[in-house]
């Protein structure tokens, strides 16, 4: 049987796909080890749900969405011109928290272990789309993508307005040749893949799938670097000669080892961004603007200095000097500096969460996994977290398995009315209240439960993130109190994935959701959804026409191996049940979000969301703990930054309100700062 890619279009860097994050994009354990280690060094304020802990100090852009190319069309003005008078600066400088030694690094985007710095392909290259944090499409080199054929076939409409940085223009061929090249490393070529690409001008594709696809996400599905065919077209045709498995396997070796410095990446013109890498040492990286790009006049700066700062100390200092122009984190130091100011804040969709390993006798049970939800106090955590750094988080209510933004479009009011609420604050009562109802009782400081044993030596685990870290040391005691006794258990970076990934020694742990749709909300391949399901079901041929599949696959056992979740669990059909008596139903997770991902019609994805939000609210396979928010600070006496969720008088006003995301850099290196003028 062929295989079929985690997400329609793969990442062109095999690094950069795994099945640890949710959403559309997904980082590998070697990438997001090297992230959660460079925020350990740097000592950032945390990990953001599933995107890169070093993306400290940069920003993002504003609020709402936009399903039209034409709304990031730009007009023949500048900022420059629209004001009036000289920019009082053409530079600005931020800061990435990282070691990193630019004039060593391989940035080939098909090697595995290519080196170059998370989202620093997104300012070199460009992506057909990238979703905005609504989940919505950012039309960067695409103009167009729309589903036909039922929904199973995809047509890709490219900009002809993109160059590479040797002027040679952009088009559908790169796009062609990258998957062309992807499929071969990643499957051992495209007839093993369930996806044709079909070339059929020279700004056009067509992507023909396997099933259908639900538009909200096949749209923005289409993420990932684009690749130089000129350049790459010889190694394609290693591919396309290889006659054997064990041939395309050493071309992929050879091409794996294929060495491209910064160097080659400006000398060849292999880039295709607004920003061109033109010097660079172990502590910065000079970017010059490319002036043919069709952003180029979107911003009055023509250079910026990315400064490569991994000791948190040496950076605080400098941003009290005055070095860095804008950012987010270390809000504490910015309150303090009169030159910068926050201008925006706007939530990002994401939820750290308690993630619980069902393999412990005590909390495989409900009861205990509710008394826990209602001890946590998620209104004095947020002030935690806010005063140990700086940054202001909202409590989420009810753990539905998403966010409230997400829960906002996908549920009505009446439904969350209905659901279970756990409280913003600590409700020992209640705790009390449901674990006594359940058989246990209480032996001094200890719950004992109906066996007789007590609840004794959790094994509470978090990765190295520093804002994960304090949760851990503000809930380990707050249990202990409660009479759960545990023990709070921080390791190194590797510790942390050999003990999340490989051993589930542990019994629960600090990890996170992060999601704009309710598919990705509640997957089945990642422990930021539901939790990793999918290798545990008999995979199923999908449907010969182009239909949803609904087909229910047969298990291989009836638990997961990781956090032991049982797979097809029945839950009350009354939302808001306590108990397990009246009428119930099945979970059958593989189905629904098989269907969440393919079907067209919206109210069958409303029914299902409704399903898997009150099974999460009543199972609670994971407990949130806060709703993460972006606050971004500068010089706004030297800058113009865009304000979340409002027009500007940006000459591109439109467009920053589009393209607001949750990953970082898009202010700067998309052209929505602009320095002001005299």
């Amino acid at each position: 049987m062929s295989k079929t890619p985690d997400y329609e279009v793969c990442m062109v860097n095999r690094s950069h796909s795994s099945s640890e994050t949710s959403g559309s994009q997904r980082l590998s354990r070697r990438q997001i080890l090297a992230l959660a280690s460079g925020a350990a060094t740097a000592g950032l304020a945390g990990c953001s749900s599933g995107q890169d802990p070093d993306d400290a100090d940069v920003l993002t852009t504003t609020e709402d969405g936009s399903t039209t190319a034409s709304d990031t069309e730009s007009d023949d003005s500048t900022t420059e011109d629209s004001e009036g008078g000289s920019p009082l600066t053409t530079d600005i400088t931020i800061r990435k928290p990282v070691s990193w030694t630019p004039s060593d690094a391989n940035v080939n985007p098909f090697a595995t272990q290519s080196d170059f710095e998370y989202w620093a392909e997104y300012m070199w290259w460009e992506s057909l789309v990238y979703p905005n944090n609504r989940g919505e499409p950012i039309w960067w080199l695409a103009d167009d993508i729309r589903l036909e054929g039922g929904g199973c076939e995809v047509v890709i409409e490219l900009s002809d307005e993109y160059t590479w940085w040797d002027g040679t223009p952009v088009t559908a061929q790169d796009m062609y040749t990258t998957q062309m090249i992807t499929a071969y490393q990643e499957y051992g070529g495209p007839e093993e893949t369930d996806n044709t690409w079909v070339l059929e001008d020279d700004y056009t594709l067509r992507n023909e799938l396997a099933g259908p696809a639900n538009p909200d996400l096949q749209q923005v599905g289409y993420i990932g670097l684009v690749a130089k065919h000129d350049y790459f077209e010889s190694w394609l045709e290693q591919f396309e000669d290889a006659s054997s498995e064990d041939a395309i396997s050493s071309v992929a070796q050879d091409l794996n080892e294929h060495k491209i410095s910064l160097d080659d990446l400006t000398a060849e013109g292999l880039g295709c961004g607004m920003w061109q890498p033109t010097q660079f040492d172990p502590t910065e990286v000079t970017h010059e603007k490319y002036e043919d790009h069709p952003r180029a006049d979107w911003t009055n700066l023509d250079t910026f200095n990315w400064v490569l700062m991994a000791d948190n100390q040496k950076s605080i200092q400098a941003l009290q000097s005055g070095r860095f122009d804008f950012g987010d984190k270390m809000l504490t130091q910015v309150e303090q500096n009169d030159d910068l100011d926050v201008f925006s804040q706007f939530s990002i969709g994401g939820v750290p969460k308690l993630a619980i390993n069902f393999d412990n006798k005590h909390l495989s049970r409900r009861a205990v996994r509710r008394a826990i939800a209602y001890v946590i106090d998620h209104e004095e955590l947020v002030e935690v977290i806010k005063g140990s750094h700086g940054q202001e988080y909202v409590p989420h209510r009810n753990s539905m398995g998403m966010s409230s933004t997400l829960a906002d479009q996908w549920l009505p009011d009446e439904f969350r009315d209905s659901i279970i609420d756990y409280g913003l604050n600590s409700q020992p009562d209640k705790a009390t209240q449901v674990l006594e109802d359940a058989g246990y009782t209480k032996d001094g400081d200890q719950w004992v439960g109906p066996d007789g044993d007590a609840v004794e030596g959790l094994q509470y685990l978090t990765p190295p993130w520093p804002i994960y870290e304090t949760i851990g040391k503000y809930l380990s005691p707050k249990l202990d109190e409660f009479g759960f006794d545990n023990k709070l258990i921080v390791p190194s970076s590797s510790g942390f994935w050999n003990t999340w990934d490989e051993t589930y020694d542990f019994d629960m742990c600090n990890w996170f959701t992060n999601a704009t749709h309710p598919a990705s909300a509640f997957t089945t391949v990642s422990a930021g959804g539901l939790g990793r399901y999918d290798n545990h079901a008999e995979t199923l041929d999908p449907p010969e026409s182009c239909e949803v599949n609904r087909a229910e696959p047969e298990l291989e056992q009836e638990t997961t191996e990781k956090l032991n979740h049982p797979l097809r669990p029945e839950f009350p059909t009354e939302v808001g049940a306590m108990g397990d008596g009246g009428d119930m139903q099945t979970l059958y997770p593989f189905k629904w979000t098989n269907v969440l991902s393919q079907t067209q019609d919206e109210d069958e994805m409303r029914d299902l969301t409704e399903k898997l939000v009150w099974y999460h609210n009543y199972q609670l396979p994971h407990i949130g703990f806060y709703e993460e928010t972006k606050t971004y600070w500068g010089k706004t006496d030297t800058y113009n930054f865009p304000v979340a969720g409002e027009t500007d008088d940006h000459t591109d006003a439109e467009a920053t309100v589009s393209e607001h995301t949750t990953t970082a850099m898009e202010y700067l290196v998309k052209g929505h700062i602009s320095a002001k003028t005299e």
